[in-house]
């Protein structure tokens, strides 16, 4: 059997922790957070959720269902995958935030898991003071906007993220071929740099334990920077990440 460097161990070891994700799927079934006890009822605004890397609206069914038990309208992001072209992805769900909500007197949520939260930062500038908040879970999107204010996205020191980075490159290479991100000057790295409306409440909630995004990626300054303990692809079934929802939402 062929020998790993300590270093590489490590990294698997943690890569292989997010099958504890289903442990918090359980965990969470069971919280009365999820029953909606003790949280304030929504206003009925609707509330699109944005999924992760490779990853399509399917798994975030639970976050929706709860969101949607709160007294919020639930949406999907409409995007079969996200992955490929990220400007591209970005214009496909604003066109499908439009067809949800084409009254542009109401307001509306946008939350993003990983990188679903890049999307969702871009989306919040293209839309403006209709966005009352901006949750990103587990997303780089504080390292992400404050490379694009200098112009550019240099190389990710940290293992793992460098490896997922290279992976979506790549994906996107043969989806987009056309599209040169970060290099192309589009809308998407425009509002990556862009300042939020004034009227945008931001969130960011991340995992010290995320083995894919390192915490420090995903402070926002300005923003309610919020720590839990868990795996990154369970903060979408973590408690403690709805508990300040319910905190922040209503």
């Amino acid at each position: 059997m062929e020998d790993h460097p300590p270093a590489e161990q490590s990294r698997w070891q943690m890569i292989a922790s997010e099958a504890f994700a289903f442990t918090e799927i359980a965990s969470l079934r069971i919280d009365p957070i999820y029953r909606g006890e003790g949280v304030p009822r929504g206003d009925g605004r609707l509330v699109v959720i944005i999924p992760g890397l490779f990853g399509s609206d399917f798994y975030l069914w639970p976050l929706r269902r709860w969101i949607s038990r709160i007294g919020f309208r639930a949406s999907t992001s409409g995007l079969w995958v996200n992955v490929g072209c990220p400007d591209r992805l970005t214009s496909d769900i604003e066109q499908w935030i439009e067809r949800q909500e084409p009254r542009h007197d109401r307001p509306l949520v946008l939350i993003g898991h990983s990188r679903g939260g890049l999307l969702a930062r871009a989306l919040a500038v293209r839309l403006g003071r209709r966005v009352s908040h901006l949750v990103t879970l587990g997303s780089p999107v504080g390292l992400v906007s404050a490379f694009a204010e200098l112009g550019n996205v240099p190389p990710i020191a940290h293992p793992t993220m460098s490896t997922v980075w290279n992976a979506s490159n790549a994906a996107r290479r043969v989806l987009d071929p056309q599209c040169h991100f970060p290099d192309c000057g589009c809308e998407f790295v425009d509002n990556m740099r862009a300042s939020l409306a004034p009227e945008t409440t931001v969130l960011s909630i991340y995992s010290r334990e995320d083995p894919i995004v390192p915490p420090q990626a995903s402070i926002v300054t300005g923003a309610r920077n919020v720590e839990v303990t868990g795996t990154h692809s369970g903060l979408v079934y973590n408690p403690a990440v709805y508990r300040e929802l319910a905190r922040s939402l209503p």
